[in-house]
């Protein structure tokens, strides 16, 4: 009987079976085979896992999804999984934001959960549109609030009315073209 080495990193010598899985190596008693499964974490097999390039991350800039004033005022305190879903951040994103700006300070509970009032959703709605729609760098974007938080706050608001004063118009053309 011979010494064969056996490739684990390239399936392309080895014979493949018809069906889902890959015979790897087959013996008269053992018969080992390579199911290919797909991935847990991408849901779009077009969609690359790791960390997204700024253009990705600028291009889903403009896409946050936060509830209307009337609705934000109902509850008292949000979690940071709701306002991460919003903002379509990640929870750790937040959290180093959080320790980056003075103004973001979130409450805590005995627990360590941080829960996030109207008001820090505003200012992390304002550090969220200097970071990723203005382009600032977290240095340039302390500095700004440091000396012009109330700018920014009016700018911010400005750009969001028109923005959506935008999408009411674009959805008017739309309801006048049909």
């Amino acid at each position: 009987m011979g010494l064969e080495q056996l490739n684990l990193f390239s399936f392309g010598d080895l014979p493949q079976k018809q069906g889902k899985s890959k015979a790897v190596f087959a013996d008269k008693k053992i018969k080992v085979k390579v199911k290919k499964k797909e991935s847990l974490f991408t849901k779009n097999p077009e969609e690359k896992r790791g960390r997204k390039s700024t253009k990705e991350i600028y291009a889903a800039a403009d896409l946050i999804d936060i509830p209307e004033e009337e609705i934000l005022n109902q509850k008292l305190y949000y979690s940071i999984s709701e306002v991460a879903g919003w903002f379509n951040l990640t929870t750790s994103q937040i959290r180093f934001w959080e320790n980056e700006f003075d103004i973001l300070q979130p409450r805590k509970n005995r627990k360590g959960d941080r829960l996030f009032r109207v008001e820090d959703i505003k200012n992390l709605q304002l550090i969220y549109y200097l970071l990723r729609n203005r382009k600032f760098s977290i240095e340039g974007a302390k500095e700004y609030l440091k000396g012009n938080q109330n700018k920014a706050a009016l700018h911010h608001q400005l750009a969001e009315s028109l923005t959506k004063f935008r999408l009411f118009l674009l959805e008017l053309k739309a309801n006048l073209g049909s």
